[in-house]
């Protein structure tokens, strides 16, 4: 957000009698001493990202640390609106827990946990069989074919590709995922050649903010309808609006991270590697609507259990939220 005098984002803060500001767990805080703000966010996601900082300055740059924090009133949301109930949900499945107690007992790092090697962190979190993919001769074709199952018969409809993604923890990963997607699509491909350097880049997901009245936003979904030698035209999965040129790259895969705020029907979390940060498996399991549309492919060393992965959780920046 520009702080700049004299732009029409501060004069647009300078009349408003209440800020609402959305993900404010990745947020630094300044004071508007005029206003009323509104923060939402879930402090089980993943926190700021902070170049080179440690566990200590990336909980330090939260905004339950911010010298405002003890100004706020907290208001806490008791059911998750995301997961459709159902009798599968309501299912005990493991250790007593249902479906979306499961998802909040993961976020909150209260799973049990274990080590497999002197001297590393406890926080390998045994995951329920019935989300487990064998991950086969080719991991990612196996994790595709229970995502996008009749592929060939959906391809071209946005309410199949707008339902579900793959998503995984390192970017490297997403453009493989996306790369053997964009292989099994029948229609003739064209490649663009960006300066930002983006490349195998037809469901899209646009990487800028263009135009929020429009819906053209970070991280929209879009529906190709048309390519041209130069432009790239579509219409936004949800909605009715058209824009062209606009940085994009394909969506049959997705960072974890990227994927904060999606709901998903089909959500299939893809670990060659286990996740690095504070909250990302959670944010992993709860994109789905039920623990039927879930499923996790685990790709371990040898001498780690294939049922197994890392939880991250950095308890102190939200234990007192907890308690509150």
């Amino acid at each position: 957000m520009s702080n700049q005098k004299g732009t029409h984002l501060a004069e647009l803060i300078w009349e408003a009698s209440l800020i609402i500001w959305d993900e404010a767990p990745g947020l630094t805080v300044q004071a508007f001493w005029r206003e009323y703000c509104s923060f939402r966010g879930d402090f089980r996601q993943t926190l700021p990202v902070i170049t080179k900082a440690g566990r200590e300055q990336t909980v330090d740059g939260s905004l339950t640390r911010s010298l405002l924090w003890s100004s706020f009133k907290l208001l806490k949301l008791s059911r998750n609106m995301r997961i459709t109930y159902s009798v599968a949900d309501e299912a005990r499945f493991m250790h007593g827990y249902t479906f979306p107690e499961w998802v909040l007992a993961l976020g909150d790092g209260k799973l049990k946990t274990t080590s497999f090697k002197p001297d590393t962190p406890s926080d390998w979190v045994q995951i329920p069989q019935i989300f487990l993919v064998d991950h086969g001769t080719h991991p990612i074709g196996s994790i595709t074919e229970g995502i996008y199952d009749m592929f060939l018969h959906n391809y071209r409809q946005p309410q199949y590709l707008a339902t579900r993604a793959i998503i995984t923890p390192k970017n490297t990963t997403v453009t493989e995922i996306n790369s053997y997607m964009l292989q099994q699509v029948p229609d003739i491909t064209k490649t663009y050649y960006s300066s930002d350097s983006l490349q195998n880049h037809t469901q899209i997901m646009l990487l800028r903010n263009l135009s929020p009245g429009l819906g053209l936003c970070n991280g929209t979904w879009i529906m190709i309808t048309s390519l041209g030698d130069n432009v790239i035209q579509g219409t936004i999965m949800g909605g009715s609006n058209d824009s062209d040129d606009f940085p994009v790259r394909l969506c049959y895969g997705m960072t974890i991270n990227k994927s904060q705020g999606q709901t998903l029907d089909k959500v299939g979390i893809y670990l060659p590697d286990p996740v690095f940060s504070h909250g990302q498996l959670y944010v992993g399991v709860s994109r789905v609507r039920s623990a039927n549309g879930l499923r996790i492919l685990i790709d371990n060393p040898a001498d780690i259990p294939g049922d197994y992965t890392r939880n991250i959780v950095f308890r102190e920046a939200f234990t007192d939220i907890l308690q509150a």
